[in-house]
């Protein structure tokens, strides 16, 4: 019997590598002889460099750059080995990594101000380390500023109706009158940037990113209204340097709407970040000839439907007729629907209790609902003989 582990991390408790260890260690205590293949992966967000370099030979980089705030963070990026299947020197970027939410405290979280200048910095990192293609992956995000920080790290101006530079943060982008990327680095034209997204919002209205994604990362009501005003005037002005209207674009809402100031700069692809992911893995070659799939995240919950790991390599092992187990640290609403390709779904919480203990217990809760579910796997076999 071969069984392939194949999960996201369970956020502020477990990495995926750790997850998919839990599982198979509460499987093998039913199952000692199967075959087990993990598979730890990422749909985009935090640790996606590490999944990605599971299957690839690369070098790890550290860099000084700004926080979410301004203060200085060590960020990790990567560089891939290039080979006959990755003949560009490929670079390996996490927004959260210089931008992210988990660099920020809760009452620190304010995304009128947070930034993306960060990130900016990390890649001109890769570019001056020689990079021909950068992958971005854009979970996990602490700002609502559209990517503006980018442009202005890369050496783009962002101008109010007097010539002044506007500030840092989603807020000062309501002052934006006039754009000029004379200084933006001449080698951003040359590079192949891929981004690597979850999640399928446009950039403004009701189901856009201040809307959506603000209040998680401290917005108000009163913020998210000013937060969406800003993001509508910033892709406005961004028409002016030939842009299409970028406000209703699907994806344009990753990451506080990031991909507007990606795409002034770069010739920007978007791709759902799972499936870059599961491709970039080769997950289909390691599917084959498996007799079950257990996948898992942090919470599943209607979301998981838009793009989540869960939920595409439940699809990937449906086209190939193999069944799909999901455990996930909580149940959400509406999970009704993940049915659709996944077989069943059970959540790791013993009983009702704090989420510092919920973090505590991670481990040792997987573990044992990964037991449980392997023992009744067995159970129902002997019944059914």
């Amino acid at each position: 019997m071969k069984i392939v582990i194949a999960p996201d991390s369970f956020k502020e408790s477990l990495a995926a590598v750790a997850v998919a260890a839990c599982i198979e260690n509460g499987f093998r205590e039913i199952f000692p002889s199967a075959e087990y293949v993990t598979l730890p992966l990422a749909d985009g967000g935090e640790g996606t460099v590490d999944v990605l370099l599971q299957g690839l030979s690369g070098q790890k980089h550290f860099t000084e750059v700004e926080g979410p705030q301004g203060k200085p963070v060590s960020a990790m990026w990567a560089i891939l080995d290039k080979s006959p299947a990755n003949p560009k020197q490929t670079a390996l970027i996490e927004i959260a990594a210089a931008s992210g939410l988990d660099l920020l405290t809760a009452e620190e979280r304010n995304p009128l101000i947070t930034s993306t200048f960060g990130t900016g910095q990390l890649i001109l990192a890769a570019i001056n380390q020689g990079a021909e293609s950068i992958i971005i992956g854009l979970g996990g995000s602490a700002t609502n500023d559209g990517g503006a920080g980018i442009v202005q790290a890369l050496g783009g101006r962002l101008l109010t109706n007097d010539g002044q530079e506007i500030g840092k943060g989603g807020q000062a982008l309501s002052e934006l009158a006039s754009i000029d990327l004379s200084g933006v680095d001449k080698r951003c034209q040359d590079i192949e940037l891929i981004v690597a997204c979850d999640v399928t919002n446009p950039l403004c209205g009701e189901q856009g990113a201040s809307h959506t994604f603000g209040p998680q990362k401290g917005a108000t009501k009163t913020d998210v209204l000013a937060l969406d005003n800003a993001l509508s005037q910033f892709a406005t002005v961004a028409q002016q340097q030939d842009q299409p209207d970028h406000q209703h674009s699907a994806s344009y809402g990753a990451a506080g709407g990031t991909p507007l100031g990606l795409s002034l700069l770069f010739n920007l692809q978007i791709k759902p970040g799972i499936e870059m992911v599961l491709d970039v893995l080769q997950a289909n070659n390691v599917l084959n000839g498996a007799n079950l799939v257990i996948t898992g995240e942090g919470q599943m919950d209607n979301q998981t439907l838009q793009g989540k790991t869960p939920y595409g390599i439940a699809k990937r092992a449906s086209l190939q007729g193999i069944p799909t187990i999901g455990i996930a640290g909580s149940l959400g609403s509406e999970i009704e629907d993940l049915y659709t390709e996944i077989n069943c779904v059970f959540g790791t919480v013993r009983s009702p209790q704090n989420l510092p203990q919920v973090l505590r217990e991670a481990e040792q809760n997987l573990t044992c609902t990964a037991r449980n579910i392997a023992a009744t796997l067995q159970l129902g076999a002997n019944i059914v003989r």
